[in-house]
């Protein structure tokens, strides 16, 4: 469903963030991405969803594929009206709005009223908790509220590809296992799903298939089973060996990537 071919992504048009980077997102799976902050992942996440112009970075390598034509020319309204929505690290919430307001915000470029009205009681039924908190401003949400209602505002547009960007950070850890039930749930109910997450466990936990990133390049790339059995990973992302040197993946693997895989 959606695919990077070989893109490279520069900032101000001289600074390189990804290098030659190729990943698949096929229809109804959930892939994750890893990889130590400034890796290129939330960029990845930016290139796909249209938002690289923002910050003064532009795709200058490689295309991007959603059912098979070429999405990076196009602006983010059209790239979520084909079927692609994202979830911003940091909820970016309306603080001042209601729960109900953020969420039709975030239909707001879907025009049909009944595909809003079927979104609405999607998310409804997978965020019991949003429905008792329709009229209260977001800002007075507890973080893992918050959370629930960035997703669900990412879900309005029934996305077919939902892009989540560190779902995790900075929920106590029964929530973060909430969060994980929901988004296995999301994944159930059809919507494929590509998640950056400093939680390696968690997300491989959930996902399919993995990738690694590594100074803007895909180091790693299997199925997220092996990924987790993967004695490299281990040590750098699980620290599951304490007081051992993980500056670098390169300093406990030396292996190209796999760039194609099958379900």
């Amino acid at each position: 469903m959606l695919l990077l071919q070989d893109i490279a992504v520069t900032y101000n048009g001289v600074i390189p963030a990804v290098q030659g980077v190729s990943i698949e997102v096929p229809d109804k799976t959930v892939v994750a991405l890893l990889g130590a902050n400034g890796a290129g992942k939330t960029t990845i996440l930016r290139a796909i969803s249209g938002l690289l112009h923002i910050h003064r970075a532009s795709v200058t390598r490689g295309s991007i594929l959603f059912d098979g034509e070429r999405i990076d020319r196009l602006n983010a309204t059209q790239i979520v009206q084909r079927g692609i929505s994202q979830v911003l690290e940091g909820r970016r919430l309306f603080a001042d709005l209601t729960v109900d307001e953020n969420l039709r915000a975030g239909a707001i470029s879907t025009r049909n009223s009944q595909a809003v009205r079927q979104a609405y009681d999607h998310v409804m039924g997978l965020f019991p908790l949003l429905r008792d908190r329709r009229k209260s401003s977001a800002g007075y949400l507890s973080g893992g509220e918050q959370q629930m209602l960035a997703i669900g505002r990412g879900l309005m547009t029934s996305p077919k590809v939902l892009l989540l960007d560190e779902p995790s950070l900075g929920l106590a850890p029964f929530m973060v296992q909430q969060i994980r039930s929901i988004i296995a749930e999301i994944n159930a109910r059809g919507t494929a799903v590509l998640l950056v997450e400093q939680n390696a466990q968690m997300a491989l936990s959930l996902a399919h298939h993995g990738y690694v990133l590594e100074t803007g390049k895909v180091v790693l790339a299997q199925p997220a089973a092996e990924l987790l059995q993967d004695e490299s990973v281990r040590k750098f992302y699980l620290g599951l060996h304490e007081g051992e040197e993980r500056s670098s993946m390169s300093t406990v693997r030396q292996r190209r990537p796999e760039r194609k895989w099958d379900l």
